[in-house]
């Protein structure tokens, strides 16, 4: 009776909508699934490529044989509630049972390098679908998404632990995608820096050159990975990778349905596993090391500022880039130059401050009202819960805005330049939004201070202060070789006077008033010697968590009353 029922109320797909190469609609399933599967052949095969083979040594174990602990920690980092690959063993069923489990897949995994068998579990279900805001049709406009095996996933994990620490080492401090303790911010801080140096020095000129690859994970040459792995990594976590890597195949499914389309890839790394982009990065630094070891290093790369394969050189000649385009060739990276961006930074021009970076637009006033807008937006795709409360709880209403919408006005926040009118700005935006979401309209009037009770919230200013002063403390205990750092040290350089006249507020200027509320003469940032104090005292964790507790509270404390109300 449950599959019954299943089956009955089972939301049935249409096959995607493909053209063929005369530009008419198909409308045969076998033709559809031979016109996707030759589309994402031609992506993931190169008949130019050798194949990786599979490993030819010594019959031997591993030296460092694959543990029970291994695979339990691998299991366990498994996301549930995931679509499984062939193999259809979900990520719960692998952890409802570990005293079952972990103990055979480390047994069958050894024995497999020992016997040097083939698992078969390097088959990937590939399910297209079309890309948002791209007309319907042609196969370029479908997007692959790849399901891989559990047990490829655990191991993948497992090699995944044992290489990352040599990997840190090896990679650029200039690289912040895909690494523990960087992200996105750190990309963003940097330019604010950059941008705050520009703003507040005249006839300073600044070029950023912005290059992006197209389907780099899809371009990679296995063989040339290989080989810059074998400089990094011990012969048994090669071995592991060049498993993961050799008689890689795809499956094209269509509404639930496997074909029999399957074909083999030899270039790019799998998608969906979690080793994909750390092997992405490492033959990324490998290709840059190359351009980096041309004959003026300083004058085609003084700087550069990386989050996966979004590329910024800092300070480069825009001519220069063809030299960098050519080396990047050498290792199969195309770079996309739709994508290119030559930006001049000036205090005389204001186009540079919309240029997006990581998601964030150089300009922080330009950036808040781009997160205004895009809160709004996705406020508004809610409206159906918004203006029916009988059907969501309060609470409910007030995590799925927290989640949904709050997450994507605050993104890379605590990098904002902000004045009290923007902050005030800010509070009554927010403000709006959370009425909203209560119900309450027009003419209904409630305090700032009962709103915020009743939705478990703080003024947004002291949220963002807290955000901004704990990814200040983050960013001052990274290597000092990290962009971030770089910047700001570039940002005090005494060589530079400032203009006359106020000066813009920027990032650092913001800090240093956060500052001034402590009223000691001996804690500012104005100077690089500021600077390293601050660093001193983010290298202690506990006692910046207190600096910065300070630093809140006098914030909160210089607040006015929130008991104004009505609409504000």
């Amino acid at each position: 009776m449950f599959q019954a029922v299943k089956a009955l109320n089972r939301k049935i797909f249409e096959n995607p909508k493909v053209h063929d190469n005369d530009g008419k609609q198909v409308s045969n399933p076998s033709q559809i699934q031979l016109i996707i599967a030759n589309h994402f052949k031609s992506k993931f095969r190169d008949d130019n490529i050798h194949d990786v083979e599979p490993y030819f040594g010594q019959l031997r174990k591993l030296k460092s044989p694959i543990t029970e602990k291994e695979v339990r920690a691998s299991i366990n980092n498994l996301n549930n509630g995931r679509a499984p690959g062939s193999d259809t063993i979900s990520g719960e069923f692998l952890k409802f049972a570990p005293h079952l489990t972990d103990n055979k897949i480390a047994k069958i995994l050894n024995q497999t390098f020992e016997r040097h068998e083939d698992l078969n579990i390097n088959e990937g279900l590939l399910i297209a679908l079309p890309k948002p805001g791209k007309p319907k049709g042609p196969p370029q406009n479908l997007r692959p998404i790849t399901l891989l095996n559990s047990i490829r996933k655990v191991l993948s994990t497992i090699v995944l632990n044992r290489i990352r620490p040599k990997i840190e080492t090896y990679i650029s401090n200039s690289q912040s995608g895909f690494r523990p303790n960087r992200s996105t911010s750190d990309v963003v801080w940097a330019h604010r820096c950059l941008s705050a140096k520009i703003l507040n020095t005249p006839n300073l000129q600044l070029n950023i050159t912005g290059i992006d690859m197209s389907a780099a994970f899809d371009t990679i040459d296995r063989t040339l990975l290989l080989k810059t792995l074998r400089e990094i990594i011990n012969e048994d976590e090669l071995r592991i990778v060049q498993f993961l890597l050799c008689k890689t195949t795809l499956d094209v499914k269509i509404n639930g349905i496997n074909t029999t389309q399957l074909f083999t890839t030899n270039v790019g790394t799998p998608q969906g596993d979690s080793l994909s982009p750390v092997l992405f990065i490492v033959y990324l630094e490998n290709a840059l090391r190359n351009a980096r070891s041309n004959e003026t290093p300083q004058q085609v790369l003084p700087n550069e500022i990386i989050y996966a394969d979004d590329i910024d050189f800092v300070g480069t000649d825009p001519s220069n880039i063809n030299e960098i385009e050519t080396s990047l060739k050498n290792f199969r990276l195309k770079v996309n130059g739709d994508k290119t961006e030559h930006t001049e930074l000036r205090k005389d021009k204001e186009d540079w401050k919309l240029i997006k970076k990581v998601g964030s637009l150089l300009g922080s006033k330009e950036d808040i009202d781009h997160r205004k807008h895009l809160s709004n937006v996705a406020l508004n795709k809610l409206c159906n819960i918004w203006s029916r409360p009988d059907k969501a709880k309060q609470k409910i209403r007030i995590k799925l805005y927290n989640s949904l919408v709050k997450s994507i006005l605050l993104y890379n926040c605590g990098t904002w330049a902000l004045t009290t009118t923007d902050e005030k700005k800010l509070e009554s935006f927010q403000r709006r939004q959370l009425r909203r979401i209560l119900g309450i309209h027009y003419q209904t009037k409630i305090t700032n201070q009962s709103l915020y009770k009743k939705c478990s919230e703080t003024p947004l200013s002291l949220q963002i202060l807290e955000l901004r002063w704990r990814l200040f403390g983050h960013i001052l205990r990274r290597d000092n070789s990290i962009p971030a750092n770089l910047a700001m040290l570039y940002y005090f350089n005494e060589n530079s006077n400032r203009g006359r006249g106020r000066p813009t507020t920027t990032l650092p200027i913001t800090l240093n008033n956060d500052l001034k509320r402590l009223q000691n003469k001996d804690v500012q940032l104005t100077t690089k010697e500021d600077l390293h104090k601050l660093q001193k005292i983010a290298s202690q964790r506990q006692e910046w968590i207190a600096f910065t507790a300070e630093i809140k509270r006098t914030a909160e404390a210089a607040r006015p009353d929130d008991q104004a109300s009505g609409r504000q």
